[in-house]
């Protein structure tokens, strides 16, 4: 009879804590007549000191000790285990790889099952299961395709039971989309950083080819196959060669000691592929010949990244790079175009690379060119005097003059920041010109530009002392710094200051003449901040009337599609899910189409926002795909990474979070707080957006005391961020119930959803979401005081509203619905047993 490695694991495991004397019986009892499963259990017992030399025999193994098969082993509609075949995907020498679906009825899954049929003398390799149980178990990254279990059939066939990954080689999805480099080098990245995530976890894969990387039809990159796989640091006493001759490092031809290296070996021909689509060997080349000679292709790839495939691709594997981390790092100084050790060491190299990566700071100073002549010729209409003009020309002249003196590395110390090229010219202003009008000009310019390159809190500072400074004035420019000044108080969860600022600017418009630009602008970032605040009406009315503007004229498309992207953050914030996708497509396809940077970084937002709505409706595949989009769309914008990628960081751990990949997802949260630290305080509300979903992680995995503690803290920042009324402290009410439900404090948790139902009922009416919601929480609170009929009553309110918006096939409602049968069954079973 045949088993599975999890059933052979949990009875291990739990004989190894029984006496001794009890062993025997329990693991008879357990394997139910499978005399195969019993006596492995048993032999692994009695072994069990030697057990942790279990993976390295198994992994020569399940490589090398494989009869050949020219036959199926299976056939389509066999069961393995809980799973049915549907198709076979493919073969090799050793092995055969089949599609199957699940047929336990607990859920739809997808399979790929790799088997094998090894001979008799060669079992006793696989009675230390526990040990590679453990280190599947480390490789949980997203793009490492995850072994879910293995076993043995009834026939001696042994198998693998790994996701699936409907998809193509990645080699042959680069061609098929014709990317362009950077593109490439960011999947080749993707590739580097899984291999990374293994070696951290002390695992070498040893067999990096195309074969092995996939790419699935969300676009997301899964490594396959680590069935070859070492701990680093193991001896290789009696083992054979295992991987694919083409692509293994001279050392693991020569059955030498293996490390790092190795793969690096591997991940250098693998670049060499994914750049020009050929092997960097002669083709005819002996594929077991240790010290292959390189023919790398000259003519299709750039001479510094052959520069780092060759240093891949070094004999001597002490000669290659340390790790794969110093690898991706000369990817990525190949990307920001800085200067490659490995390609050059000389002065000009460093030289060449050093004013290239300083075309922005160029490209800032030509920004800040055109913003002051804008100023000037603004100025001129204003001031009468030719004399005058010519003297604001000069000390314009003079401004501009130091400003590309501070880009200028041959003039200054070293490479100078952005901040600080715009910190001196700030500083400037004041002893450059006297005229206080034209000074305000040139602060609103430098504002704006604090503003666009995310220092918030300098724009922040610097736009309060001029408006202190410059009462006197109140004018264009003005307005444009205060509206800079309002979206730094948002973005920096200052929100009642937000509010005094966007307020004092949109009732100016009727007083002061603006552009209609400008008043689209500002009603838009008015009536986000509304939104913010769950002022729903207000947010719409502002949205509609900058819509009423953009009507009246012929617009820009980007101005129309920011429209629609408002109305779609709002109505999603309203659970009208279908409205909000459909205007989020709008804004998406309004501007799909144009090119430029501009236009790119409003896409890469859109899908971010798309992502969420898609969230929203539990697809959470399609959530992830966008919010991937919006990443590669965002890291294609060097102007502003940061922030901008933190945002799309947090929104994509929510979306792990929300399938239950809670590595995945606190792996991108924690990197979502970690860049929003280096900018923003503690308590801003990004920040706090990422730590709750790190309490809903630890929510999910049953440590409620933990998650308790994390959801004060969060209560206690959002209402000094947005008030005792807003509907994020209604959450964090809710989240403290089901915390103080599952550690048995009743009463206290239904003080806090009835704390919460306050808010809720205030903020929202009875079709929306949250009071679904909120109405199943009661239900389970009532259930857990054993109190059925309110549960129930609560349950059928909750199911009500779900099927009203958001459909019956929508994974909240078949959730509720359950609930409601669940109970009604319990009170069914209380009347008969009455």
């Amino acid at each position: 009879m045949g088993y599975s490695w999890s059933e052979l694991e949990t009875i291990f495991q739990t004989a190894l804590k029984l006496p001794e004397k009890d062993r025997i019986e329990y693991v008879k009892n357990q394997a139910e007549g499978n005399s195969k499963l019993e006596q492995t259990v048993l032999s692994m017992l009695k072994e069990s000191e030697n057990a942790n030399h279990y993976f390295d025999k198994l992994q020569v193994d399940i490589a090398q000790g494989f009869e050949e098969r020219k036959e199926d082993i299976f056939s389509i509609g066999d069961t393995i285990d809980k799973y049915v075949i549907k198709e076979k995907l493919g073969e090799g020498g050793m092995s055969q790889v089949y599609l199957a679906e699940r047929n336990d009825q607990q859920y739809d899954q997808l399979v790929a099952i790799k088997c094998f049929s090894i001979s008799n003398e060669k079992h006793d390799l696989f009675k230390n299961f526990q040990k590679e149980r453990q280190f599947l178990a480390k490789l949980n990254h997203p793009n490492i395709a995850h072994i879910l279990d293995g076993g043995v059939t009834d026939h001696d066939i042994h198998y693998i039971i790994m996701e699936y990954v409907d998809g193509m080689p990645l080699v042959d999805y680069i061609n098929h989309n014709n990317f362009d480099l950077k593109s490439k080098l960011k999947i080749f990245k993707k590739v580097c950083n899984a291999i990374n995530y293994a070696h951290n976890h002390l695992i070498l894969h040893l067999d990096i080819k195309p074969s092995n990387v996939y790419v699935n039809k969300e676009g997301s990159i899964k490594l396959l196959d680590f069935g070859i796989a070492q701990k680093i640091g193991e001896p290789l006493a009696d083992r054979y060669f295992l991987a694919s001759p083409l692509y293994a490092s001279p050392e693991q031809i020569k059955n030498k000691t293996i490390s790092v290296a190795s793969d690096i070996y591997q991940l250098g021909i693998l670049l060499h592929q994914i750049l020009s689509g050929k092997l960097p060997f002669k083709s005819r080349e002996n594929s077991l010949k240790s010290n292959k000679e390189l023919i790398l292709s000259q003519d299709s790839i750039d001479k510094e990244l052959l520069s780092i495939i060759k240093n891949c691709l070094k004999e001597n594997p002490d000669k290659r790079y340390l790790s794969v981390s110093s690898l991706i790092q000369d990817i990525d100084f190949f990307l920001d175009n800085k200067a490659i050790a490995v390609h050059s060491k000389s002065v000009f190299y460093q030289g060449k690379k050093f004013f290239i990566r300083n075309k922005i700071k160029m490209s800032l100073a030509i920004l800040l060119l055109i913003s002051m002549t804008m100023g000037i010729i603004f100025t001129s209409h204003q001031a009468e005097i030719a004399k005058e003009n010519e003297l604001k020309a000069k000390k314009t002249s003079e401004f501009l003059l130091d400003i590309f003196n501070n880009a200028n590395p041959n003039l200054t110390k070293g490479s100078l920041t952005v901040k600080e090229i715009l910190d001196n010219s700030t500083k400037s202003v004041e002893n450059k010109f006297d005229e206080r009008e034209f000074k305000l000009a040139l602060y609103a310019q430098l504002i704006d530009i604090y503003t666009n390159v995310y220092l918030w809190e300098d724009s922040k500072k610097l736009a309060e002392k001029v408006l202190t400074d410059y009462t006197d004035l109140y004018n264009y420019s003005s307005l444009k710094i205060m509206s800079n000044l309002a979206s730094n108080y948002r973005e920096l969860s200052e929100f009642k200051k937000a509010d005094s600022v966007f307020s004092k600017i949109v009732s100016s418009f009727e007083i002061i003449p603006v552009t209609p630009e400008f008043k689209v602008e500002n009603y838009l970032a008015y009536g986000k901040l509304k939104q913010i605040e769950s002022n729903y009406d207000s947010a719409l009315q502002l949205i509609h009337k900058a819509d009423s503007i953009t009507k009246m004229r012929k617009t820009r498309p980007k101005e129309a599609a920011d429209i629609f992207n408002h109305y779609a953050s709002v109505y999603k914030d309203l659970s009208k899910y279908d409205t909000a996708l459909s205007f989020q497509k709008k804004a998406i396809n309004t501007i799909s189409d144009i090119d430029g940077p501009e236009y790119q970084n409003s896409l890469s937002i859109y899908y971010n926002n798309q992502g969420n709505i898609f969230e929203k409706l539990s697809l959470y595949d399609s959530a992830i795909l966008a919010f991937e989009n919006s990443i590669q769309r965002k890291r294609q914008i060097q102007s502003k990474p940061n922030l901008d990628l933190a945002i799309t960081y947090s929104n994509l751990g929510g979306a792990y979070y929300k399938k239950e990949a809670y590595d995945s997802a606190s792996k991108y949260l924690n990197t979502a707080i970690t860049i929003f630290s280096i900018e923003l305080e503690p308590d801003n509300n990004f920040i706090i957006s990422s730590r709750y979903s790190l309490a809903n992680i630890y929510y999910s995995q049953q440590q409620f005391k933990k998650a308790f503690e994390e959801y004060k803290l969060i209560l206690q920042a959002d209402t000094n961020n947005f008030g005792s009324e807003h509907p994020y402290v209604a959450d964090d009410y809710i989240s403290l119930a089901n915390c103080q439900r599952e550690m048995g404090e009743l009463n206290k948790a239904l003080k806090n959803l009835k704390r919460a139902e306050v808010i809720i009922n205030n903020k929202f009416d009875k079709s929306h979401q949250k009071t679904s919601y909120l109405n199943n929480k009661f239900g389970m609170l009532y259930e857990a005081m054993e109190n059925y009929t309110l549960a129930q009553l609560y349950y059928q309110q909750s199911y009500d509203l779900a099927f009203q918006y958001l459909g019956s096939d929508h994974r909240y409602t078949k959730l509720y619905k359950e609930d409601v049968e669940r109970v009604s069954k319990i009170m069914k079973a209380s009347i008969k047993n009455m």
